[in-house]
């Protein structure tokens, strides 16, 4: 979308933007671990990234969430879902495990959609 072609949709995505994370979180912080709510939170936050992409663009996302921070969550969360699953009796492995599921889910969502977005052009920052 180009800069200022409509003025409602840009404070509204402001707005409902880091609402939309703190359900995530809520999600994962109120729900008990173990029923894959954390890939379920991830999805949510993810949401984020659509609505911040979609309204301000594709380079404008990229700045938010930069693809190496990406990867950087991504291994983050990767090396906690092994550790929640590979120590069960570890005191929160659960919690970790959601954790690890959350951010993983997040930052692979954020990294597919960076990537698909790079190759449609009807979506890319270019004038036609």
């Amino acid at each position: 979308m180009k800069p200022g072609a409509n003025i409602s949709l840009g404070p509204a995505a402001r707005f409902y933007a880091p609402l939309i994370f703190l359900f995530a979180l809520s999600l994962l912080v109120a729900r008990a671990p173990g029923g894959g709510i954390g890939f379920v939170a991830g999805l949510a936050a993810g949401l984020t990234v659509v609505v911040h992409m979609l309204v301000f663009g594709a380079a404008a996302a990229r700045r938010a969430l930069p693809p190496t921070l990406a990867r950087i969550v991504l291994v983050a969360g990767f090396l906690a879902a092994v550790a929640g699953a590979g120590a069960p009796n570890m005191r929160f492995a659960p919690q970790v495990l959601e954790a690890g599921l959350f951010l993983t889910t997040f930052a692979g969502f954020a990294l597919a959609l960076s990537v698909l977005v790079g190759r449609v052009p009807a979506l890319r920052d270019e004038e036609y």
